[in-house]
């Protein structure tokens, strides 16, 4: 799963505000990362699960003089490498 944060300001620049992945990963004996199942001897699970939610702040300036921003919320779903599901996407405007 992947979460990304962007926002487009009212002068059309987008800024990605933030992004985070939701994923285990496979730790060797010596902690290092690892993909063959034959090396891996320890699970570091930084998934999101079913029904679980969870917040996360993203803290961005954006540009001198901006009075409006459309912030788009986006959680994908990667089964494969040219696979991306979209899972939820949210949109709002923000007046400053």
């Amino acid at each position: 799963m992947v979460l990304e944060v962007t926002a487009k300001t009212n002068k059309g620049k987008v800024i990605a505000m933030g992004r985070k992945e939701y994923w285990e990963i496979g730790l060797d004996l010596d902690g290092e990362h690892r993909m063959g199942a034959w090396q891996i001897k320890e699970i570091l699970d930084l998934t999101l699960p079913p029904r679980k939610t969870t917040t996360e702040r993203f803290i961005t300036e954006l540009p001198k003089g901006t009075k409006s921003a459309e912030v788009e919320v986006k959680v994908t779903y990667k089964p494969a490498k040219t696979v991306t599901l979209n899972v939820h996407r949210i949109v709002k405007k923000l007046t400053f």
